[in-house]
């Protein structure tokens, strides 16, 4: 009878491992790369993205991408996305620091003299979802 509720109990604690779909849209125009990320409240605002949760790179081939990011564990985490249009590798910007190609955030929220802090473009995965679907158009 133990081993059955240790058992039962086993089971009810696991959660699923969750799945991120992002749809990228407003990819303009089709040329450069798109450098992505998925990050938690400590690597959010480092330059350095090697330890980010999630990281790639994507050539660009139409107007709109799709990135999914398989089994993500429950926490809080903020995508973010650039357009590298002139492959730099960086997102330019001109003389007043603003940024020259797209950008975007989870919950396609826009910062105020700079990217958005976590909270706002922050999102929770709780374990209990099999996939999160994310919209992100780029700012231009």
């Amino acid at each position: 009878m133990k081993k059955i509720i240790l058992s039962l109990s086993l089971i009810s604690s696991l959660s699923y491992a969750t799945n991120i779909e992002v749809n990228i849209s407003n990819i303009k125009p089709i040329t450069g790369k798109l450098f992505v990320t998925l990050d938690t409240k400590d690597t959010y605002d480092k330059e350095d993205k090697s330890n980010s949760v999630f990281s790639a790179i994507k050539k660009i081939s139409k107007s709109g991408h799709k990135i999914t990011i398989d089994d993500v564990s429950s926490d809080t985490y903020a995508f973010s996305v650039f357009h590298d249009v002139d492959n730099n590798n960086k997102l330019s910007t001109n003389f007043l620091s603003v940024p020259s190609e797209g950008y975007g955030f989870s919950n396609n929220v826009v910062g105020n003299f700079g990217k958005p802090t976590f909270k706002e473009a922050s999102f929770i995965v709780n374990g209990e979802q099999e996939t999160i679907n994310l919209n992100v158009e780029l700012v231009r």
